[in-house]
């Protein structure tokens, strides 16, 4: 009765949001003016717009020119890109990766998460979409993503490795696979959707592994059926396109037994990283970063030789001068559609109607960065955190004066700029509501933990080894410090190779470094250098006298990490972690800003 409570109030929220009972004004992003040329799209036969790991940012980056683009601005910019297509008797289809959830109040401050977000999210005409792991966590979001985004789209949702459970029944998160024909060019295109081997699901849901699914008989038939028939494979995952990342190349080599030479086109997320992937020379993967910064492309040619002549792929920069450019407007007006305005005003009336905007104080010392500066770096939104807010937690009764606080840096995930600091400003920089929990140990002890899970080599090394890079913000975790520092390398000396007065004038963005090479953001920048980070951070809050037992504060999150370090210092005392307090991280964030100068 609970679960078809909660989808009746879904659905009437989703119903008043179709008729436009919130509307009340309009709104309208700044035009953001480029202070470079804008790289054209390369079209072919088959053309692709993607998304992946929007995380509710369909209000757009308020605080970032560069990205200010809404949800409404990119349906009219999809809108006008298909009839282009259409008109120059090519196909155009836009695909979606997952993870609509946690990472900006527009989708999480409600409760259910994602109930006013998610009907904004279906106002987008998605050719295929598949499911990240964020709609999994909790029961809630998994019964919404299939009450409302797999009834929404009941033949384009494709998901082959994700069930849920319905009246007692696991049943495919969607269609297993789809095998379907192009409206223009009448391709036959065979499909299928992966989750990557995500293991903390709710216990509605079921993620059976892709290395799995991939050697169960209903693949293999599907593979052998639409052999004669298929002109080309699409496969839709919530899976990391890299070369480090083994699950995707393992499908690849499997397809490849039954398609030895059709053409492939890969799609991924969950890393939040621009990439593009050479797999072979019919086959090309693309990655479209993260909270709506980024819509990507890619093109397949079926009439080109070389590698460079079948595919393409660019990284267009969520803005409206971005989409205007590449539908041949010269300005906004000339792009944006009655539905395109339509949903921008219902973005802005969803704002007013949260409070989103409602201010808790100000941001004016600083921008805080999660990489753009080192962690040593007052700018840092790690340093600012660790030294001045995670000093305002409370101490509970009983609790030890002296403590180290220790917090993933995967907990915050985005930076904090100038200008108002409000409700929608927590849930942008750490919108996970996690319980702190604490243990007591010797203070010998307790200062070593950080080093511990920052040290990889203790990975290898252990018997009952823990993955600790899971703690690493995703784009950080899928791009090892050599790998970073690589591309970082890389893109300093194509900085240096820029004239100097053109690089004066660029706004500072992504220079992503790829397969292809470097031409692929379809705006010229600035380079924007991202520094490492370590798995943990801490607050060191000790004094100067000869106390031998502290306090180790963690959320709750990594208490699995904290007791495995333990088990690395040889540290043989039983510990029991209790409740310390339920002041998560976004709600001292809120209490800092509003009684401190930031």
């Amino acid at each position: 009765m609970q679960t078809r409570g909660l989808l009746v109030t879904l659905l009437v929220v989703a119903c008043l949001l179709q008729a436009g009972h919130l509307l009340h004004k309009s709104f309208r992003v700044p035009h953001y003016k480029p202070r470079a040329s804008i790289r054209d799209l390369t079209w072919g036969d088959i053309n692709f717009i993607h998304t992946t790991d929007t995380h509710g940012w369909y209000s757009g980056h308020l605080n970032q020119k560069i990205y200010k683009g809404n949800w409404g601005d990119f349906v009219s910019f999809t809108t006008k890109l298909r009839a282009l297509a259409h008109e120059n008797n090519q196909d155009l289809l836009l695909i979606d990766s997952g993870d609509r959830h946690d990472g900006n109040g527009f989708s999480d401050v409600t409760t259910p998460n994602g109930l006013y977000s998610t009907p904004v999210f279906l106002k987008q005409n998605y050719d295929l979409l598949t499911i990240g792991n964020h709609e999994l966590y909790v029961w809630e979001n998994s019964l919404q993503e299939y009450d409302l985004v797999v009834n929404h789209f009941p033949d384009k949702y494709v998901s082959s490795n994700v069930e849920i459970r319905i009246n007692d029944t696991f049943v495919p998160f969607g269609n297993k696979f789809k095998f379907f024909s192009t409206p223009v060019t009448n391709t036959s295109i065979l499909s299928f959707g992966f989750l990557f081997d995500f293991q903390r699901n709710n216990d509605k849901t079921k993620v059976t592994p892709l290395k799995e699914v991939i050697n169960q008989s209903w693949f293999k038939q599907t593979l052998q059926k639409y052999a004669e028939e298929t002109d080309l494979i699409v496969i839709v995952t919530h899976v990391p396109i890299t070369h480090d990342w083994p699950e995707l190349w393992e499908l690849h080599q499997v397809l490849r037994k039954t398609y030895r030479n059709t053409p492939i086109q890969y799609f991924g997320g969950h890393s939040h990283i621009r990439d593009f992937v050479v797999f072979d020379d019919n086959a090309t993967g693309i990655q479209s970063g993260r909270f709506c910064e980024t819509v990507g492309w890619t093109s397949v040619n079926f009439r080109g030789e070389s590698l460079r002549e079948k595919f393409s792929r660019s990284y267009i920069d969520f803005n409206t001068d971005s989409f205007a450019h590449h539908v041949n407007c010269s300005d906004v007006k000339c792009f944006e559609t009655s539905k395109g305005k339509e949903i921008s005003k219902l973005i802005t009336d969803i704002r007013d109607k949260l409070g989103l905007d409602d201010p808790i104080g100000q941001v004016t010392r600083n921008n805080y960065y999660v990489d753009y500066v080192p962690l040593d770096n007052q700018k840092n939104i790690y340093h600012f955190l660790t030294h001045e807010v995670l000093h305002i937690l409370e101490y509970p009764q009983d609790s030890k004066d002296e403590r180290i606080i220790i917090i993933n840096t995967g907990s915050v995930r985005y930076d904090l700029y100038k200008g108002p600091y409000t409700i929608d400003s927590q849930y942008i920089v750490s919108p996970f509501e996690n319980d702190w929990t604490s243990i007591s140990l010797p203070k010998k002890v307790a200062l070593k933990i950080a080093a511990v899970l920052n040290n990889d080599g203790y990975i290898a090394s252990s018997a009952d080894s823990i993955d600790n890079s899971k703690l690493l913000p995703p784009h950080h975790r899928y791009n090892s410090h050599s790998r970073l520092s690589k591309r970082r390398q890389q893109v300093l000396e194509l900085s240096d190779d820029l004239e100097i007065e053109r690089k004066a004038k660029l706004t500072k963005g992504y220079v992503t470094i790829d397969d292809f090479g470097n031409d692929g953001d379809d705006t010229v920048h600035k380079p924007v250098i991202q520094f490492p980070v370590s798995n943990v951070v801490e607050s060191v809050q000790l004094s100067n006298d000869n106390e031998t037992t502290v306090d180790v504060v963690f959320y709750e999150f990594i208490r699995p990490n904290i007791l495995w370090a333990l088990k690395q210092l040889e540290y043989k005392e039983e510990v029991e972690p209790k409740f310390y307090s339920r002041k998560y991280l976004g709600l001292l964030l809120n209490d800092y800003v509003r009684d401190h100068k930031v």
